[in-house]
């Protein structure tokens, strides 16, 4: 054998003792690097939200697409800066009898939505607006729109004004809900979200929403 022989084996063997002897640790670093790649791809790829909705109903709301992010368009603002003022919508349907292994997953998901930080948007359905209600987890919208002229579109809890009537509202209609008996709340404002810039920006874009959604049923 060659001495160009005798390289190539000697090359081979190496190859193979080493991947003999680390076979395990290298699949689970090209794995670690796989998922790692992943998460990054979705992180960048993902656009930040500038306003939460969340939609509760018992039914389904739309038989279309809801999309708040068509329905006003430049209307928010860009709160971090990422190019696209956006809205996340997060949707969960809660029927009366919340005893079932499925209804209580929702409803524990929306009781972790109420404990959630900065703004988010609730829309509900009656029934739903009646269970919620009595949570104390919502913002006196008197702090952030002038709800003088909404009349009996304003409903109360122990005299704070939390929620608007949203029945016949333009912008609703447009996105195909199926139901008209709807209410907007927004979550509380802890302490420190009053003199936090990003949080202030966050119920400011929560206002706009609210004041567009409201107006344009009261056009109607």
């Amino acid at each position: 054998m060659n001495t160009k022989n005798k390289q190539s084996t000697s090359v081979k063997e190496k190859l193979e003792n080493f991947w003999y002897y680390y076979k395990t640790p290298v699949i689970i670093v090209v794995i670690l690097i796989a998922i790692a790649a992943f998460l990054i791809s979705e992180l960048t790829s993902s656009v930040s939200s500038d306003l939460k909705i969340s939609l509760t109903s018992q039914n389904p709301l739309t038989e279309g697409s809801i999309n708040f992010n068509e329905g006003m368009p430049g209307l928010i603002k860009d709160i971090n800066n990422d190019g696209e003022a956006n809205i996340t919508i997060q949707r969960t349907f809660l029927g009366e009898d919340i005893t079932s292994d499925e209804n209580q997953t929702y409803y524990q998901t929306l009781m972790g939505q109420l404990s959630d930080k900065g703004a988010t948007l609730f829309i509900f359905d009656k029934i739903n607006l009646d269970r919620m209600i009595k949570k104390d987890a919502f913002c006196p919208l008197n702090e952030l729109i002038d709800i003088s002229s909404y009349g009996d579109r304003v409903i109360y809890r122990n005299d704070v004004p939390v929620a608007l009537s949203l029945a016949g509202s333009k912008v609703l209609s447009d996105m195909q809900f199926t139901e008209d008996d709807l209410y907007a709340l927004v979550l509380f404002r802890r302490p420190e979200d009053t003199t936090d810039p990003k949080r202030i920006a966050e119920y400011e874009n929560a206002a706009l929403v609210l004041a567009e959604l409201v107006k344009q049923a009261e056009a109607n």
